[in-house]
């Protein structure tokens, strides 16, 4: 590999793979640099304890109606991070969180991040052989766990080899394998941990909650989640009340979380989503901020308690996760003064485009779901390879300023997702059929990724494929996304059933699903003689599709 000097003749004599390493090189060296005159921006401790001098009493968190004031959760946080230290934990280091939504598990979240260490928030919804997939992958050394998730844990993840005993705990009841976290924090100071993050050190690790094989981890880096503040930082969070409707674990949830925590947002929490609640909080805690995904917008207006009224306070909405359909961001706009964004990308990064809703339904381009974000690049594939034209659909990808480190311990599934053009630069795969027209608005049309999107979460077709084809009565199986008026999408089977069975369509799908979470659980089941295929073999998931 060559060093940081190089002669520029002696550049293009370079391979493939020494000009990537030295590129990337060249952006570990780049980001230091950055952090020695940029350390206070990279110190989110320090953050909270000017808050904490200047702002003691404003609100840190509300859930159920129960208030938390910045001085009380500051103390809290600082208090677990500096245990965390004494503990030897630190920066390379992983902590895990599996716990419902609530201020202990946001406060939590915080501290570890105070510390220096990685979070690694584990999807509540995911299986707990899935769960202890993702915290074997991740070799975690600690985990905070949540009362309704304890018992999974004691029956399952008790022989993970990297967790420490000492660094088990309960966020809420205690048990002799898992600590009263409260009560060890108060024996540790309040004062600040002081940790300054590098830009190239790890933050997060994010799992699919529809994982049930071998999960894949994607790495973000405190480079990425800064950038989301930077892109943040004219959408007046300091200061607001932010709505938190999604789970704490997910990407959609962090993309206004992180901006939150940064500059001291007042955070209203939902355990659970319900529309009708949701358009009580709205409207008493005069929420100023909300990311809401398509399926929750479409029930709050639906509720019997909506009203234009109650958005009043709002001044920006999100939404991301699925495709908000041009009638609903229409409604959206009549019923509220808010910019209402939509945003579009992979939690890897890479492919992201925001529409800006009024100004998108002033050009007829509501359908679409925006333009590239500053700074990216997207670029339409055909099925060879080529660069297609404006108007043409092919496979999506990109390049941005936020990208992940791809995927932990999957070098060859981070590998399958780069392309690079014809200059040598990266770009991500998205899997995702689209087009963009002649003025740059892209339209989705497809998905190549075998991938459903049921209420906001990620559910793969195949794993439920693999429950269906292990039933003694199935001979092979294709789940598709079929529409919901409730959901979005929901998963629906189409089953070629053994000759000699006699067994109905709802007992296959009872019986696949007893093998799967609840939130992967398949809709419907239709019998086919035959699933349709191409001339090489591949199931035609399209022409499944066409049949709803």
């Amino acid at each position: 590999m060559p060093g940081p000097f190089i002669l520029i003749e002696d550049f293009y004599s370079l391979s493939e793979s020494q000009t990537f390493g030295m590129v990337v090189s060249v952006k570990k060296l780049l980001a230091n640099l950055c952090v020695r005159y940029l350390r206070v921006t990279l110190s989110l401790s320090g953050r909270l304890d000017r808050r904490r001098i200047h702002h003691p009493a404003r609100l840190a968190y509300v859930i159920d109606g129960v208030e938390r004031d910045n001085q009380t959760s500051i103390d809290h946080v600082f208090r677990i991070a500096n245990g965390l230290i004494a503990s030897g934990i630190g920066k390379g280091d992983r902590i895990a969180v599996l716990s419902r939504n609530s201020v202990e598990c946001a406060e939590v979240m915080t501290a570890i991040l105070c510390s220096g260490a990685s979070m690694v928030p584990v999807p509540s919804t995911a299986t707990a052989e899935a769960q202890k997939n993702m915290l074997l992958d991740s070799a975690v050394k600690g985990l905070f766990v949540s009362d309704q998730y304890r018992d999974a844990a004691l029956a399952h993840f008790m022989d993970v080899p990297t967790l420490r005993p000492d660094l088990r705990f309960a966020l809420e009841s205690a048990c002799d394998q898992f600590r009263d976290h409260v009560a060890w924090a108060k024996t540790f100071e309040t004062v600040s941990p002081g940790v300054h993050m590098a830009l190239d050190e790890e933050y997060d690790i994010l799992y699919s909650s529809g994982t049930t094989g071998t999960p894949k981890g994607i790495i973000h880096s405190h480079l990425a989640r800064n950038l989301l503040i930077s892109g943040t930082e004219k959408m007046e969070f300091e200061g607001g009340v932010v709505l938190t409707s999604t789970p704490l674990y997910s990407n959609t949830t962090i993309t206004t979380w992180w901006p939150s925590v940064w500059v001291g947002a007042t955070q209203v929490i939902m355990r659970k989503f319900n529309a009708e609640h949701a358009n009580e909080l709205i409207r008493d805690y005069a929420i100023t901020h909300a990311m809401l995904v398509p399926v929750q917008y479409q029930r709050m207006w639906a509720s019997p308690n909506h009203s234009p009224d109650n958005w009043k306070s709002v001044k920006w909405l999100f939404s991301t996760s699925a495709p908000l359909s041009a009638v609903m961001k229409e409604k959206i706009l009549a019923d509220t003064s808010a910019q209402l964004l939509e945003f579009y990308g992979l939690t890897e990064g890479g492919v992201a485009t925001t529409l800006i809703a009024r100004k998108a339904a002033e050009l007829g381009k509501l359908g679409s779901v925006g333009q590239v974000q500053p700074g990216g690049e997207l670029k339409i594939l055909g099925e060879n390879g080529e660069l297609l034209g404006p108007n043409e659909s092919g496979e999506i990808v990109g390049r941005t300023g936020i990208m992940s480190d791809g995927y932990l311990n999957r070098e060859e599934a981070t590998k399958a997702m780069h392309w690079f053009d014809d200059q040598g630069r990266l770009f991500y795969r998205s899997g995702d059929v689209g087009y963009l027209d002649e003025d740059g608005w892209l339209f989705l049309s497809d998905r190549i990724k075998d991938m459903i999107l049921s209420g906001g979460q990620n559910i793969y077709a195949t794993d439920l494929e693999q429950a269906l084809n292990a039933l003694a009565d199935v001979v092979e199986s294709a789940v598709v996304a079929k529409p919901s008026e409730e959901w979005g999408e929901t998963p629906w089977a189409f089953v070629v059933r053994r000759a000699d069975s006699e067994r109905v369509e709802e007992d296959i799908r009872l019986d696949a699903n007893k093998q799967l979470s609840p939130i992967q659980a398949i809709a419907g089941v239709t019998f086919t003689d035959e699933l349709p295929r191409s001339d090489i073999g591949k199931i035609l998931k399209r022409q499944l599709r066409d049949t709803f």
